[in-house]
């Protein structure tokens, strides 16, 4: 034992109240556990390295955590007071063997460290534990949790670092300077005028307050939100490591399973460990548009529901036989009982029916959550459950539903109808079929995927003009499906019909198969997530790049160039980033690329941009849907664009210009000279002021280099 160590009064009780309280905490995580024996398993194994980085990143740097600057500040003293007061606990706890250990290499230099860091985390712990209540009970974010046990904790944290300070401070006016305790020393001294006898009792109380604080919040830990101090590390680690446009896969062929999510026994480990992780920040809640917007989802509510019904569930596994003993006593309990104890429905138990036809799916929620919660998922699997198995889904979605299944589009037109928006180009716009036929497709740079949207909108197929006329510019040898093609089958999954989305998806791959394009590209961010993401779970496997980049390449690459405009008035213009191409794909530098090739712009952009843009309210099946309830997002992004000035709004997804077009329409009714602002799409504007570049004239090309092939 240390000589600090045995000047606490009646030390050796502090063995059996601290390990009764690991016993306690430890019972409780076990009570946690068993709900994961029922849950489907997760692979924690595989890609240790990536999830280790992802570990030290978002876990010990808390990189997300400093997206808000003052919480961020905030909260990392009160992580790393926890950290560090930790090694004083297990000394004490190991009688003094944590000090050994670290004193012996440097002759008590290590220790001297230790006991430095544990007097200023200690400080700036109280700082912030001051600040955190100031903030959650005076200044009450609209987004923050309010809760009694949430400011218990609080106050319980700020007990426990209080305490220790006191404890260093009487233990130095007591016996004089405690080595490397600098702060406390300091105070202690200017106490040593007290009668010893005195310091010595005051170092005892508040070191056994100190021991009280610490072990009632590790027995109270386990039952209250503050369990992410455990569980935030396992759940980071245990991070989909698939694109995040990539949503979980279904085998609808598996007899006698669920589809999708329809209670908490079908969740998987990571979804578990989200309900326990969610701190109640409420920084999801403030991301969503569907709440921003007066509805019923809030991504938080529905993963604190999960929690509540783990809770709930794990009362219910209490009644669950294990042991002999018990089986005897009560031969009616058995584990076909298990099942009933999580057959909790997801469904107005943890999240409102019409809350789950809000999500827009844009994924604002996962990109604001600091320790990597996935509501998007659950929100689309609980979908794939009412859609698949109870057939209960707004009935405004049934035609686009048959309008897929049969005719290949969620409009429901013909597919000859896929040609239309190539009538008046003035240069012929070649159709795969005819390419194999007349000599190999081979013979072509990059198939062109139009997508539904810029083959049957008569708004969008100004944008496909506007592609292909860049295209045709650069001397790009390019094809169509044309007749062919069909709906990647995005809005079909992610509205929750897998079995549409399946079929499509396997149709497309047959079709492509026979082809063997060199590349794709598309001007839809919805078809770019699925064709790259999530085709090749169906032996899909292509090169596919959306066309802000593959434009940008080729202006980088000289087959592209530009035309002043001669004389003309700079033109003011602003950028709407789609979520499926910032925040899912991490495309946000290209489009800025493309508008910063054509002259006379000036880009003003918006706060919400980049991966932490606004959405339009199109994704996740919104744009087959009408909004009645609260008011609508796209009016509330077009407040975002008015407010920037800009005479142009410059998109990327023909699902975003539609609905901005829509929403400048209603929020800024045209005046006597036209629109407010008139919306293009990047192609557009680049197809106004491009020519060939110096590389399409001289005929050169470049396979294998940082863009796409390219082959004049």
């Amino acid at each position: 034992m240390t000589q600090e160590l045995a000047r606490i009064p009646w030390y050796p009780l502090v063995l059996p109240v601290f390990w009764g309280a690991v016993a306690i905490f430890a019972l409780e995580i076990a009570r946690h556990l068993r709900l994961f024996a029922v849950a489907r398993p997760s692979r924690p194994f595989d890609h240790v390295t990536r999830r280790t980085g992802a570990l030290v990143r978002y876990a010990l740097i808390q990189t997300r955590m400093f997206r808000d600057r003052r919480a961020g500040v905030m909260h990392y003293p009160i992580f790393a007071a926890f950290v560090i007061l930790s090694i004083g606990v297990a000394n004490a706890a190991t009688g003094g063997v944590i000090e050994a250990v670290l004193a012996a290499p440097l002759d008590g230099a290590t220790w001297a460290a230790v006991m430095f860091l544990r007097n200023v985390a200690a400080i700036a712990a109280l700082v912030a534990v001051a600040y955190a209540l100031f903030r959650r009970v005076v200044i009450r974010p609209p987004r923050l949790t309010l809760s009694r046990s949430g400011v218990a904790i609080l106050l319980l944290i700020g007990g426990i670092v209080a305490a220790e300070l006191a404890a260093l401070t009487f233990e130095a006016a007591a016996y004089g300077p405690v080595p490397g305790a600098v702060v406390t020393n300091a105070i202690g001294a200017q106490l040593t005028g007290l009668d010893p006898s005195v310091s010595r009792a005051l170092f005892g109380i508040f070191w056994w307050a100190h021991v009280v604080c610490v072990v009632t919040f590790l027995v109270w830990l386990p039952m209250t939100k503050h369990l992410h101090v455990v569980t935030s590390f396992f759940n980071v680690y245990m991070r989909k490591l698939e694109p995040r446009g990539q949503l979980p896969a279904m085998d609808l062929e598996v007899e006698d399973a669920t589809f999708g999510l329809r209670t908490l026994a079908d969740l998987g480990w990571k979804d578990m460990l989200d309900g326990f992780t969610c701190t109640e920040c409420g920084r999801c809640q403030d991301a969503c548009p569907a709440w921003a917007t007066g509805k019923p989802l809030n991504p938080k509510h529905l993963v604190m529901g999960i929690r509540e019904l783990a809770s709930e569930a794990e009362h219910g596994l209490h009644l669950i036989p294990n042991s002999a003993a018990v089986r005897a006593y009560r031969p009616d309990l058995d584990d076909s009982l298990r099942p009933a104890a999580v057959a909790l429905p997801l469904v107005e138990g943890a999240i409102p029916y019409d809350a789950v036809w809000d999500c827009v799916t844009c994924g604002a929620c996962v990109e604001a959550c600091p320790v990597l919660i996935e509501h998007v998922d659950k929100i689309v699997g609980i979908r794939r459950n009412l859609v698949l198995e109870e057939g209960r889904f707004p009935q405004e979605l049934a035609p686009a539903f048959r309008g897929m299944e049969n005719a290949g589009d969620p409009w429901g037109q013909p597919s000859s109808a896929r040609l239309e928006w190539t009538k008046g180009l003035p240069f012929a716009v070649p159709v795969a079929a005819d390419v194999a036929r007349a000599g190999g497709i081979g013979d072509i740079d990059v198939l062109y995927w139009v997508g539904c949207a810029a083959a049957f909108d008569e708004r969008n197929r100004r944008v496909a003009r506007a592609v292909a006329t860049c295209l045709h510019a650069a001397g790009i040898r390019f094809a169509i499906l044309g007749q062919e093609e069909a709906c990647t089958g995005d809005p079909a999954r992610r509205m929750g019909n897998e079995y549409v989305f399946q079929m499509l998806a396997m149709r497309n791959v047959e079709t492509l198969g026979k082809y063997g394009p060199p590349a794709i590209i598309t001007a839809c961010p919805h078809c770019f997530n699925t064709l790259s993401n999530e085709y090749g779970a169906f032996g899909g496997h292509y090169s596919v790049t959306h066309h802000a980049t593959y434009l940008a390449g080729l202006l980088a690459d000289g087959r592209l160039a530009t035309l002043a405009p001669a004389g003309a008035a700079t033109r003011s213009v602003t950028f709407h980033d789609s979520c499926y191409l910032a925040r899912y794909n991490g495309i946000v530098s290209a489009p800025r690329e493309v508008l910063g090739a054509v002259g006379g712009l000036d880009l003003r952009e918006m706060a919400a941009r980049g991966r932490q843009t606004a959405c339009c309210g199109a994704g996740g099946g919104r744009m087959w849907m009408e909004e009645t309830r609260g008011t609508r997002i796209n009016e509330a992004r077009s407040r975002q664009v008015l407010a920037t000035g800009a005479e142009t709004l410059a998109t990327s997804c023909p699902f975003c210009m539609t609905m901005l077009r829509d929403g400048i329409a209603s929020t800024a009714p045209a005046g006597a000279d036209g629109p407010a602002v008139t919306t293009l799409d990047i192609a557009e504007i680049l197809a106004g002021a491009a020519v060939p570049g110096p590389a399409a004239l001289a005929g050169v090309g470049q396979r294998g280099g940082r863009h796409l092939p390219i082959v004049g």
